[in-house]
């Protein structure tokens, strides 16, 4: 099998499974994908590599109609369309990319004797992370739920959440930037203008008030504007920092930033770090999403973002590794669940 990268179609195996696909009638094109993903879940041990790769290609062709995820355009993937796919076929990409990464696996051992081995893990988990993205909630939904669920659990948090902005200061500051603000980030700011001292309220970076978004955004915008280096992209990377991301969060110099670039991933978040270039790779599509994820997270018990909520003694929410037991020698108690 010739591969020459770690992506989901860098392989002679997954170019084949894609040429069968253009050859396929287009009605005929979303039962090879379920087949694909299928026929994993059912091998015996071990995992035949070419069935496994064929998984990850399907797979990924799921991803790229989910929401976050990534086209699969140019040489990559099939020549013609892939119909849209039906729904239940996230879940069966998740449980064939699991089983792909399970032992025992061909695909995974020959991976594993080489160097390259973490960035091929990276590439599934980046295909997981798309495909198990919750379906959005409205913004004010996401912050009712995380609002009822600090009151009862963690009123010390609660307390730090700050009022809805003021419109006429969202106004005057979007005009400032010469940016609208997407939908969610309004609606999440009459919500709460922020929080009222740092805290680890959020998975990533705390929330800021529209004072501390514009202040944040000005700051950045006159580093690129004095070193060209900041903002000219390097080899196809992302930008120091770029006019039209909005930093919504942010902390130490570090922002959770929306990208308001024009074409598809407008809307979607990223982070931008204060001594490296921009990433979106691990981001979300929309604050929506990652809003809701943190509320399904509280309620539920689920990581985001590699995460999970805490208790602190003085009645804190707080997120970090699982397992973790304490924090600067107080301990951490995990979080409990809503009640149904």
């Amino acid at each position: 099998m010739g591969t020459w990268d770690v992506g989901p179609f860098d392989n002679e195996t997954a170019a084949d499974f894609c040429a069968s696909l253009d050859e396929a009638a287009e009605g005929d094109r979303p039962g090879l994908v379920r087949d694909a993903l299928a026929r994993v879940l059912d091998a015996e041990d071990p995992l035949d590599r070419h069935l496994a790769v064929a998984a990850v290609a399907g797979a990924a062709l799921v991803a790229a109609q989910c929401p976050g995820g990534r086209p699969v355009t140019g040489p990559e993937g099939p020549d013609l369309p892939v119909p849209v796919l039906p729904a239940d076929l996230r879940g069966l990409a998740v449980r064939a990319l699991d089983r792909v990464e399970a032992e025992p696996s061909e695909l995974r051992r020959l991976w594993a004797e080489t160097d390259t081995y973490p960035h091929w893990l990276w590439s599934l988990h980046l295909l997981r992370r798309v495909l198990t993205f919750p379906a959005p909630q409205p913004v004010a939904r996401s912050w009712a739920r995380i609002d009822s669920w600090m009151r009862r659990h963690a009123p010390a948090s609660y307390a730090l959440l700050a009022p809805p902005a003021d419109p006429a200061e969202v106004e005057a500051a979007q005009e400032t930037m010469g940016i609208r603000f997407p939908a969610d980030l309004l609606e999440s700011l009459s919500c709460h203008n922020g929080i009222a001292e740092w805290a680890r309220l959020l998975p990533d970076e705390p929330p800021m008030s529209v004072a501390g978004i514009l202040g944040h955004w000005q700051m950045c915008v006159e580093f690129a504007e004095d070193d060209p280096d900041f903002a000219e992209p390097d080899d196809g990377q992302e930008p120091w920092w770029h006019p039209q991301w909005i930093p919504w969060a942010q902390s130490h110099g570090d922002s959770q930033v929306i990208d308001m670039r024009e074409g598809p991933g407008q809307g979607r978040l990223g982070n931008a770090a204060h001594d490296d270039v921009g990433c979106f790779d691990a981001g979300w599509p929309s604050l929506a999403v990652y809003l809701t994820a943190v509320a399904d997270a509280l309620d539920q018990g689920r990581e985001v973002e590699g995460k999970v909520p805490y208790l602190t003694p003085d009645g804190g929410l707080w997120w970090a590794v699982p397992h973790q037991t304490a924090l600067n020698g107080a301990p951490l108690t995990p979080a409990p669940r809503a009640e149904p």
